[in-house]
């Protein structure tokens, strides 16, 4: 076999069911005149997808100074059913927020952005009428913001998440913690692979989708 490259001999091809993105998205405003907006507490917008979903991009129009932003996504602005959050840490300057997630099907939905430090001002689009923005959990009739819906297809499709040919990382590394096993060795105890989420000391981290290679004798 090769060391570090999944070889058909010692690797089957690995498929999942997944919705892909398929280029198409929402908007949540309907218009063209932008500004940014200074978040005090928070920021949101609700809005109803019409597909299934597996992502949301924000548009960050400036950061002043160094800053972090906590983005959730629930069911509704009262806020009763968290699906998903993260944390961003942001230079100066302008950025997209990418929170992807495990798809979920139509429906209404009601992000939310919370300043956790910094100045950061968030593009909105002042002559938009859809008037779903909300601030400090209030609703506002003075902009909409500027964000995008990602869909994914509706039936999932086969994908592989290995074939043949694939790089992998080959060696014997540390983990620097999490695992009782202590380190992922490569042919020397058959089976023997740390959990998922695992760090590792060369700055990876153990994935679901692990598998181990052995060498030939």
């Amino acid at each position: 076999m090769v060391i570090g490259e999944i070889t058909s001999s010692q690797q089957d091809i690995m498929f999942v069911q997944v919705r892909v993105e398929d280029a198409a998205f929402m908007e949540t405003h309907n218009g063209t005149v932008k500004a940014n907006y200074y978040i005090n507490n928070s920021i949101g917008q609700k809005f109803t997808s019409m597909r299934w979903m597996g992502r949301i991009k924000i548009k960050i129009g400036n950061v002043n100074e160094s800053s972090r932003l906590r983005l959730s996504l629930w069911d509704s602005p009262a806020k009763t059913k968290l699906f998903f959050e993260n944390e961003y840490q942001l230079n100066p300057g302008s950025v997209v927020l990418h929170l992807s997630f495990n798809p979920l099907p139509a429906g209404d939905y009601y992000w939310e952005l919370e300043r956790l430090s910094g100045s950061v001002g968030i593009s909105v689009v002042t002559d938009s009428t859809l008037l779903k923005a909300y601030i400090d959990g209030t609703p506002t009739t003075d902009f909409d913001i500027e964000s995008k819906i990602m869909y994914v297809t509706d039936a999932e499709e086969e994908r592989p998440v290995a074939v043949v040919g694939d790089t992998i990382d080959s060696g014997v590394t540390t983990i620097s913690g999490g695992s009782e096993l202590g380190k992922v060795m490569v042919g020397t105890v058959e089976k023997n692979i740390s959990r998922e989420g695992d760090s590792l000391a060369n700055g990876g981290q153990i994935l679901q989708g692990c598998w181990f290679v052995e060498l030939e004798s």
